[in-house]
């Protein structure tokens, strides 16, 4: 599983790799699902919708590497068993094509192109996105 994230502007950029499963909203929206080893040696699944801002050219069974913004949303559901179930709903907005696969219509034609940079930045704070040390605690946003 490769996901790498960072925060700019109070933004979260992220960047999954994975296949497309399918398309949809006029070819500007996908999902990727990305297969990975679980610790107890199972296959586990990962979904992401992806949000382009033009159409994509995309096609089922395509894999590539996507960048963009995370956002994610929770919802609240109940099983056959009539349990309260939670699931998140991952997405990646003003998704970005940036490799390994087929070739997306945006795909970015420079680094100043990319959400974020490829490398991150040399740290001089409490993480490899320099943010401050003192920003860095255990505890929740809110």
């Amino acid at each position: 599983m490769t996901i790498t994230t960072k925060r700019e502007n109070n933004m979260a950029f992220t960047e999954v790799s994975g296949t497309v499963t399918r398309t949809f909203y006029n070819g500007k929206g996908a999902e990727v699902t990305e297969t990975f080893q679980k610790n107890d040696g199972t296959e586990g699944k990962s979904r992401y919708s992806l949000w382009f801002k033009e159409p994509h050219n995309l096609n089922e069974g395509d894999t590539g590497k996507w960048r963009g913004a995370l956002s994610v949303k929770v919802d609240e559901w109940t099983d056959k068993e009539g349990q309260t179930r939670h699931s998140a709903k991952v997405s990646l907005n003003g998704a970005l094509h940036v490799g390994d696969g087929k070739q997306a219509s945006q795909a970015p034609t420079s680094q100043a192109d990319t959400p974020y940079p490829a490398t991150p930045p040399v740290a001089s704070g409490g993480d490899v996105w320099d943010t401050p040390a003192a920003a860095v605690t255990d505890e929740l946003p809110w």
